[in-house]
């Protein structure tokens, strides 16, 4: 288990070599967490300080480490569809991340098909294996959506909460975002 990347013991040590591969000394990244000093962030890069998901992704986000809050994600199993990360390496080309964006919708609308068609021979008191090849390559969408947007902003400066924000605007426009608390009562 110590070899294991993905295991919450090793996040200590990653935040460190993110922090160093990114150019921070302690103090800095220290400053860009809202005013901790040297010490905290060696404590925290030493496994003294207990991690909760937050820490780690004001962390990651200090260093820009996309990769590495869905590390985060992963770990403290904040999403069911929350799966190990993107290698960042893989990120590093938004030609290439574009590319691979086309053949992965191209094998999930394939993929999604063959779901429709499964569906429809459902019938009730029939039972059969879900076709989880297929649910998988539909699944690949996420992390082909992440190597491009994570690219996209490495390459060409997108603002990725900028998309967010857009996103939900319209969203709520749209209604296609999760009404507010108010308008679901009313409902």
């Amino acid at each position: 288990m110590e070899n294991n990347p993905y295991n919450l013991d090793n996040l200590p040590s990653i935040m460190r070599e993110i922090r160093k591969s990114y150019g921070f000394n302690q103090f800095q990244l220290g400053r860009l967490l809202g005013g901790k000093g040297q010490q905290y962030i060696s404590d925290v890069e030493n496994g003294l300080i207990t991690l909760n998901p937050q820490l780690c992704i004001k962390w990651f986000e200090a260093c820009e480490a996309y990769e590495h809050i869905d590390l985060v994600h992963y770990l403290f199993k904040l999403h069911p569809t929350a799966s190990a990360p993107i290698d960042p390496a893989l990120n590093e080309s938004a030609s290439t991340a574009v590319l691979n964006m086309l053949h992965q919708l191209e094998e999930a609308l394939q993929a999604t098909r063959h779901l429709a068609q499964w569906l429809a021979r459902e019938r009730p008191g029939r039972t059969g294996e879900l076709p989880m090849n297929e649910i998988k390559q539909i699944f690949d969408l996420i992390p082909a959506n992440k190597t491009l947007i994570y690219s996209l902003a490495r390459n060409h400066g997108l603002r990725i909460q900028e998309l967010a924000e857009r996103w939900t605007r319209k969203a709520i426009v749209d209604h296609v975002a999760m009404a507010k608390k108010e308008e679901r009562q009313a409902v």
